[in-house]
């Protein structure tokens, strides 16, 4: 995705301690190992890993919230006149935040930004209503565009003390964007929550399976 020129949103989400920030980090590595010559842009609370490596084309730039920049949402705007490839959003959590990343996306930069939610349908339809109700179905739709993937993450704890991921998450595809586009955004959340629990892909769904093999 981050080679392909297209504007995207992607998100990586699950609650405090689930191994997000992790997780993001190693995109954001995956990036600079595969696509070196791709700028990426951080703005984190805290910068919890040091992205750059010595041989690095372009270092990636971390900015961190109340020392670097004042806000998420400040950070997004100035990271639009870095014109970088990829900027990596800490958290979106307010109106502001949520209305940059469109923004961003909207500029043809590929957005990965974090929420503290449960599951891809909770993503969806808290980050549509962050944005006030009057403009509420434009920014849906202009959202839907943009957004390629959620995933949520929990660390479960494994039989022999160590901790493993578990993920679900739901890929926004041309198809499901149609039938979506189709629906009142009130709906999605629930539609996407639903495929998700119909392949049996849900976090619960693979934990029980972890139970059933003896690994949790």
């Amino acid at each position: 995705m981050p080679c392909s020129g297209k504007p995207v949103l992607g998100f990586i989400c699950g609650e405090t301690g689930s191994g997000k920030s992790t997780l993001a980090a190693a995109l954001y590595r995956y990036i600079q190992t595969h696509f070196p010559d791709r700028k990426t842009v951080t703005y984190e609370d805290p910068v919890e890993y040091i992205l750059g490596g010595e041989n690095d084309l372009l270092p990636p730039h971390q900015a961190e919230i109340g020392r670097d920049v004042e806000s998420f949402a400040a950070g997004l705007r100035s990271a639009v006149r870095r014109n970088p490839d990829i900027i990596g959003i800490g958290e979106i959590r307010d109106y502001e935040t949520a209305d940059a990343a469109v923004q961003a996306g909207n500029t043809g930069h590929f957005c990965i930004g974090t929420m503290h939610t449960k599951s891809p349908g909770e993503t969806f339809a808290r980050l549509l209503g962050l944005f006030p109700p009057e403009i509420r179905d434009s920014m849906a739709a202009a959202t839907l565009s943009l957004v390629q993937f959620i995933l949520v993450q929990v660390l479960v704890r494994t039989n022999d003390g160590g901790r493993q991921a578990v993920r679900e998450y739901i890929v926004i595809t041309d198809e499901l964007r149609d039938t979506l586009s189709r629906q009142s955004h009130a709906t999605w959340g629930h539609y996407i929550d639903e495929i998700i629990r119909k392949e049996k892909r849900r976090i619960r769904d693979q934990v029980l399976t972890m139970y059933q093999d003896g690994q949790h």
